[in-house]
């Protein structure tokens, strides 16, 4: 008796855990407010990712593409050695909005030069399962002499 109330309890904790897992992993993509870039059907911005299958790789390749766009708006060099984490939506109108950045260590003059190059990126309208969206995205930036 005690070998199926224990194998019960089993079966129901697994169940429960591999399903939090997986609602886990779909919340990380899918917020009520916004859609995660990696997922959108059309990036807001120029890249040249769209081929890669490999989700992993993909990612890596749109995250290095925004850092580079980034970067090329910075207009002076920092000495910098750390990255900087950034975060940022395009609206459904194609606006950027909700710019965020933190550093390891911190930089405000750095962080002020990201937010805005972010602010000049050629961005526009995305989608999601061919509807417009909200689209939050991320990628970690550091100077170029740090790469």
């Amino acid at each position: 008796m005690k070998l199926k109330i224990t194998l019960f309890f089993f079966l129901i904790l697994n169940f429960s855990m591999s399903y939090s897992q997986s609602e886990l992993k779909l919340a990380n993509k899918i917020n009520d407010d916004y859609i995660h870039f990696s997922i959108a059907d059309k990036i807001p911005y120029e890249n040249n990712c769209s081929e890669i299958k490999n989700e992993k790789e993909r990612i890596i390749c749109l995250e290095k593409s925004l850092r580079d766009q980034i970067l090329s708006l910075i207009e002076k060099k920092h000495e910098y050695d750390g990255e900087m984490y950034v975060w940022f939506t395009v609206d459904k109108k194609g606006k950027i909005i909700d710019i965020a950045t933190k550093g390891y260590p911190s930089s405000t003059e750095f962080e002020n030069d990201i937010k805005v190059a972010i602010t000049k990126l050629n961005v526009t309208k995305s989608s999601y399962r061919n509807r417009k969206a909200k689209i939050r995205c991320y990628t970690r930036v550091y100077p170029e002499s740090f790469e």
